[in-house]
């Protein structure tokens, strides 16, 4: 096979499917061969790899979302939390600055907050599985794609996920020259520095691409006690490939990329109920949910810092037909932040005042299918995978009141490593000329063992001393007793026999109706939420969470329509869900304790449409929308039981509305666009539905953006506004803090999403 027809078109297939991005998110932006009047009007496919081959979206029997690079731009959109606005039934979110970014697809996600916490909802980059959630904040940038796959993943993706699958496909090398350099300023002191580059290094033999992103804002919030901003970061990252054809059957992909974080987390207001005095007499400046969102006043800030790199290695070799994958990946990570955890100036003696988390990750995955041809009428994949890690974590909480009856001083440490090993296998048969079934199984074994130990304070007849920083045990100087520990690493071993099967009908060249039927599996894990000042002072604190599994039913049907100028999806399922992982916030004596469980079953029934129609030449216009509902079957907390209740951070009804225009001005293109979502009511603890101040009503956000591209596209001058109207909305808010949980005087801690942020930017291709 000749090198060239390898890698050449796919990637332009792929680079063009991007660019033009219609079928299920956003309509296509104008591209060089659309400015010719004798272009077509309708819409063009999409290649992804959902499937993990190259074939048209409308022929994929799943539900997947493609994102391009050009809606990325245009949106402004900053990380990988922002991609689910386009994605029905999904949500993004984060309280972290850019940092462990809670993903949700049709209900699933995770709302752990630990650093031990492994989300349903697989994060990829680059066909790469990344198990923390460190690594899932990064910045987007010099990206091909995104997709975006719904439901229960497994049999061909490398982790099993109960939920489905972000997948960030990068920018690969070609050997045609090609780059850019973007810059753009905003409000809030936003500065984006971005550019890319690539080509032959040695004709058909050896390219390269490299790409480099920074980024910078101001904050979004002045702490009034140390007088520094809250909410700013500056964000560098970037990537280097080098692919090598070494012959006609065989070529090389080597990647290696990096990413330092460095700033302060997303404020958070501590809200007073009704606005009056807590039981201290601290009256917060935010008060009912209204008031000042530029100010805050922590005793401490809340510096964030996150780095990681790695390297991977992908080799691909062809024979009679067969392809043969290999996909080597090395990581590390770490993130380190610091928290008031009262959020407020008063260091609260009835819980803990401040805290400090430091986690460090190293993972290693290695991943060998093949393939079989694919116009056989059998074709299939098969393959092992193999993924390890070590995740090592410090957490210090403290009240420092200076007096020696009312502090606490404790720590958590613990190191958790995770082994796991699958071999997997898909099958396509085609039954009849237009009747195909689908189906595959992966098996599963996984080890999760953990060393965790819990110290705190002993009693002292004066204030702690401290010879250091605070947050450093080593550095306290009074006695310290050991208040939990596993007594060295204890292991679990769990196992599971994955499977989906999925018939499809192609109706004709235009539509296709399928049934999925498939199960999600997510390991156990341990409950790290160990606390001395919790009523339940015992043993029981440290748990075992059993493994979640969920069994998926979906009915789908893709369609083209108006000569491929109208596309509409849709699809309806049914989740039974087993032993969910949950974090559930509960009271003892009148202390808050988030507790690490399983939910014993619970159920989600939803109905998603998307569509995308080329109105004429040069206006598309898009709609997604989704519906669905949640409920526990079983559920007990606190002694009590929470059956009928609905999942938290799920809203039933989220749609975008969407529209772009072109209009040839002078000599050049000038590109308009507006999209309008609207999420309904959502509560964010599992617990409580119905308080006002846990919950967020359904709110809608506008984005608005515009461009003027010259000499075909080759220099872009463009302008951006999201959260047209400058919405509040919360994007957590916790029922109750420290302690203070009576109705009159308690602090509800909230973050609430981005206020209106605006810019301009100027992109150069070469």
């Amino acid at each position: 096979m000749n090198p060239r027809t390898t890698f050449r078109p796919a990637t332009r297939a792929t680079a063009i499917a991007s660019a033009l991005a219609c079928l299920t998110v956003a309509p296509a932006h104008a591209a060089d061969a659309e400015t010719d009047a004798s272009a077509d009007t309708g819409l063009e496919s999409i290649v992804v790899t959902a499937t993990r081959r190259e074939e048209p979206l409308q022929k994929v029997p799943t539900a997947v979302t493609v994102v391009s690079a050009r809606d990325l731009e245009d949106g402004a959109l900053r990380t990988t939390k922002d991609v689910a606005k386009f994605v029905p039934a999904a949500q993004g979110w984060n309280t972290e600055s850019r940092a462990r970014p809670r993903f949700f697809i049709r209900g699933v996600g995770s709302n752990e907050a630990t650093n031990n916490a492994v989300n349903p909802i697989a994060y990829y980059a680059d066909e790469v599985y990344y198990g923390n959630t460190l690594f899932a904040g990064a910045p987007l940038f010099d990206l091909d794609r995104v997709e975006v796959l719904r439901g229960p993943q497994g049999t061909l993706w490398g982790k099993n996920t109960t939920g489905g699958a972000f997948h960030f496909v990068s920018r690969a090398p070609e050997f045609d020259p090609d780059g850019y350099l973007r810059l753009e300023a905003g409000n809030l002191g936003s500065r984006v520095a971005e550019g890319a580059w690539g080509g032959a290094l040695k004709d058909e033999v050896l390219a390269g691409r490299a790409a480099l992103h920074y980024e910078k804002r101001g904050g979004l919030a002045t702490n009034t006690v140390t007088g520094h901003e809250v909410g700013d970061y500056s964000d560098l990252a970037g990537r280097v490939q080098l692919l090598a054809v070494t012959s006609a059957d065989t070529d090389a992909l080597v990647e290696a990329h990096f990413r330092h974080l460095d700033g302060t987390q997303r404020p958070w207001y501590s809200v007073t109920r009704r606005g009056a005095p807590d039981r201290y007499g601290y009256t917060a400046p935010v008060g009912d949910g209204s008031g000042d969102l530029d100010h805050v006043a922590y005793n401490v800030d809340l510096p964030i810092e996150v780095e990681s790199s790695g390297v991977r290695a992908v080799v691909h070799h062809r024979f009679d037909g067969y392809t043969l994958t290999s996909i080597t990946a090395f990581d590390s990570g770490s993130r380190s932040s610091t928290v008031d955890s009262d959020y407020t100036p008063v260091e609260w003696y009835s819980g803990s005042g401040r805290a400090y988390a430091k986690n460090s990750v190293d993972q290693v995955s290695q991943e060998l299918r093949i393939a079989s041809p694919r116009n056989a009428d059998l074709s299939w994949q098969s393959g092992l995978y193999y993924f390890q890690d070590s995740n090592r974590s410090l957490g210090t909480t403290a009240s420092l009141t200076g007096n020696a009856a009312t502090q606490k001083y404790y720590y958590t440490r613990f190191k958790q490593d995770t082994r796991s090993a699958a071999l997997f296998g898909n099958a396509t048969y085609a039954v009849a000329e237009r009747f195909k079934l689908n189906g595959g199984a992966r098996y599963t074994r996984e080890t999760v063992g953990i060393d965790l130990v819990t110290r705190s304070a002993t009693a002292a007849s004066s204030a702690y001393a401290f010879s250091g920083h605070w947050w450093q045990p080593q550095n306290l100087e009074s006695p310290l007793a050991t208040y939990f520990s596993t007594n060295g690493r204890v292991a679990n071993t769990w196992s599971n026999l994955g499977y989906d099967l999925t018939p499809e009908y192609t109706i004709d060249d235009n539509q296709l109706l399928y049934f999925r039927h498939a199960s999600g599996f997510r390991s156990g894990n341990y409950n790290t939420y160990i606390n001395p000042a919790s009523a339940l002072a015992t043993v029981s604190q440290f748990a075992l969470v059993r493994p979640e599994k969920l069994k998926s039913y979906e009915l789908g049907y893709k369609s083209s329509w108006l000569d491929k100028r109208l596309v509409l999806n849709a699809s309806a399922y049914h989740y039974d869900y087993r032993d969910m992982q949950l974090v559930v916030n509960q009271v003892y004596g009148g202390v808050f304790y988030p507790t690490l469980a399983n939910a014993g079953r619970g159920k989600v029934d939803g109905v998603e449409l998307e569509t995308a129609w080329r109105a004429t030449r040069d206006l598309k216009l898009r709609l997604n929308l989704s519906r669905l509902k949640t409920r526990f079957n079983e559920l007990v907390a606190n002694g009590r039981s929470y059956a009928g209740f609905n999942f938290a951070r799920v809203p039933q009804t989220t749609a975008l509305v969407g529209a772009d225009y072109r209009l040839a001005v002078g000599s050049g293109l000038l590109t308009l666009g507006a999209d309008w979502t609207y999420t309904s009511k959502v509560n964010f603890n599992v617990t409580d539905k119905t308080d006002p101040y846990a919950l967020q009503t359904g709110y809608s956000l506008g984005s608005l953006h515009a461009s003027y591209a010259f000499d075909h596209e080759r220099l872009v001058v463009g302008a951006y506004v999201n959260n047209v109207a400058d919405k509040r909305y919360k994007v957590q808010a916790m029922l109750y803090q420290g302690g203070l949980s009576d109705g009159s005087g308690g602090h509800y801690p909230t973050a609430y999403g981005d206020p209106r942020t605006f810019g301009a930017n100027l992109t150069y291709r070469f």
